[in-house]
């Protein structure tokens, strides 16, 4: 038996995408641009881990070619840690780059993690 390979720790200055469906969008209220809403950053509730992939990995036409109409966020790794939050590496199958954001995710650390996030060239909503 082996013991479960030991994944290097995620660097602060990568980026992690996100998936986002049409349902987890919103429009900022003081100068209307479109970005994802503190739901995209709540899958599993707050104590539920978030599917993010590894930009230096893999592609935004990779992690949304079996989910059609989703849009891609991009987030700094450093910004999510900065909340307190961890980005631990966690592969699945042959998906090259699954992490998950990990810890307490509560309402203001979504809307934050949201707020700092931007959209990977030709997957957002404009």
């Amino acid at each position: 038996m082996t013991a479960p390979r030991q994944e290097e720790p995620v660097n602060d200055n990568e980026t992690v995408m996100r998936r986002v469906s049409r349902t987890e969008i919103t429009s900022h209220e003081d100068d209307g641009t479109i970005r994802p809403s503190s739901d995209a950053f709540m899958q599993g509730g707050p104590e539920g881990d978030v599917s993010v992939y590894l930009a230096s990995e893999t592609t935004p036409e990779r992690i949304t070619r079996n989910y059609p109409g989703m849009y891609v966020a991009l987030v700094e790794v450093s910004v999510i840690r900065a909340l307190g939050l961890e980005v631990e590496m966690d592969q699945i199958g042959e998906d090259s780059g699954h992490c998950n954001i990990t810890g307490r995710k509560t309402r203001s650390r979504a809307r934050a993690i949201a707020r700092s996030s931007r959209w990977a060239e030709g997957f957002g909503p404009v």
